[in-house]
């Protein structure tokens, strides 16, 4: 099966081929869980460090060389089963003179092979695609130092329900990956009734702009999707740790459903993984999950973000991430709004204790020095709670002070 996989990527190149990845950076692209975007994500007690090891494990046409050119002082090696692939690789790499990459066609069980280990692997859309993905994250874990992060993206169960009747579909009819019953696809794709849930999937899939992105959707001889449990049970079999989500706000009910609605309490009531199963669900549409994995022997204090420790306002400081906040005006309450977070009203003391974000103060020291006039056990009790949502929703990030 892993040659007909193989075969696949050396007939179709995946993704779609950059050209120029100066002009892609400059176009303000970057790379789904990269290692610096996130890296307070990743390491909130350190933070991204310049000159990591980095492995793209599973490059395809262009991720290794995106590391290289935007880790400029990091050593970055990309492996992949596609030779295809890996020669688009090697033209950027020369085009844009990336020193600092190595290149390897090789299986993503047989990593070992490098002889390395590595500070933090990508390894974006590949696990789905193996005959054992457990295997696969096993190898790559055997690879990561312990304080390292493995980010991994994986198909959602959920949202692309429309692909897999598809691939169903065109597994009954005898579809082949040829270019003439890749016509014969688009020509079915245009001829499905308006109601069929592959219409909206196909209107917002980039991968129906191009040939190769249409074989590798819907004629992928090799995928399976993950639900938010099987996620969980699948990075407990490879004996990792699940660390955290990169878009929390998808597995959250705050700022979508009303604090006020009986919803809200019930799903308070539940564990960190059934809120996010619970949450996958009402939302319908997750056709990925981005999240990052690291050692189970990891210190738990290194990265985990725990409001319930007595000791945790004093050593949290909160991140911007990037938001906006609306001042009020006009009658109208302060927003604050994020790319891909949903828009949170705030009144007059949480806009107040917001501001006081600047990146060095704990959380204890925003509430301190936030002019809200409210007894200090309540403004406690209150603006932990509104941390927690601001980091649920993906608005801030924390870095942790060292514990005493």
């Amino acid at each position: 099966m892993m040659d007909k996989v193989q075969e696949q990527y050396e007939r179709w190149i995946y993704p779609e081929p950059i050209e120029d990845l100066e002009a892609w950076v400059a176009s303000g692209m970057f790379s789904v869980g990269d290692a610096r975007e996130c890296g307070d994500l990743f390491w909130p007690a350190t933070g991204y460090r310049e000159g990591m090891n980095i492995l793209v494990a599973g490059c395809g046409a262009n991720q290794a060389a995106r590391y290289a050119l935007q880790h400029p002082n990091a050593r970055v090696t990309g492996i992949d089963l596609s030779e295809a692939s890996l020669a688009h690789e090697e033209k950027l790499k020369a085009k844009h003179g990336l020193e600092n990459l190595t290149l390897r066609q090789m299986r993503l069980e047989e990593v070992s092979e490098l002889g390395q280990t590595f500070d933090f692997i990508a390894s974006s859309g590949v696990l789905h695609h193996l005959p054992d993905p457990v295997a696969g994250l096993k190898a790559l874990g055997d690879v990561l130092d312990r304080d390292g992060v493995i980010y991994i993206m994986l198909y959602g169960r959920y949202g692309r329900v429309p692909v897999y009747m598809m691939q169903d579909l065109f597994r009954t009819i005898g579809v082949e990956q040829t270019g003439e019953d890749l016509a014969l696809v688009k020509d079915v794709i245009k001829l499905l009734p308006p109601e069929h849930p592959m219409k909206a999937y196909a209107g917002r899939s980039t991968d129906m702009k191009y040939d190769a992105g249409l074989v590798d959707l819907l004629l992928h001889r090799q995928d399976r999707p993950y639900s938010v449990p099987e996620i969980m049970e699948f990075t407990r079999d490879a004996g990792m740790a699940f660390q955290s989500w990169i878009q929390p706000a998808f597995y959250n009910p705050d700022g979508v459903v009303p604090d006020n609605h009986p919803l809200y309490p019930r799903l308070e009531k539940l564990s960190d993984e059934e809120r996010w199963a619970a949450m996958e669900l009402f939302g319908g549409q997750l056709s990925r999950h981005d999240f990052c994995v690291c050692r189970t022997d990891r210190p738990l204090d290194s990265y985990y973000i725990d409001f319930v420790h007595p000791e945790f306002p004093a050593r949290a400081v909160p991140l911007p991430r990037g938001s906006n906040l609306a001042a009020a005006a006009g009658g109208k309450p302060a927003m604050l709004t994020g790319p891909q977070r949903p828009p949170l009203t705030l009144p007059p003391p949480l806009a107040t204790i917001f501001q006081q974000i600047d990146g060095a103060r704990t959380i204890a020291e925003c509430l301190e020095s936030a002019p809200v006039n409210a007894p200090p056990e309540v403004l406690r009790q209150h603006g932990l709670r509104f941390f927690r949502t601001l980091s649920r929703t993906g608005h801030i990030a924390f870095h942790l002070k060292e514990t005493s």
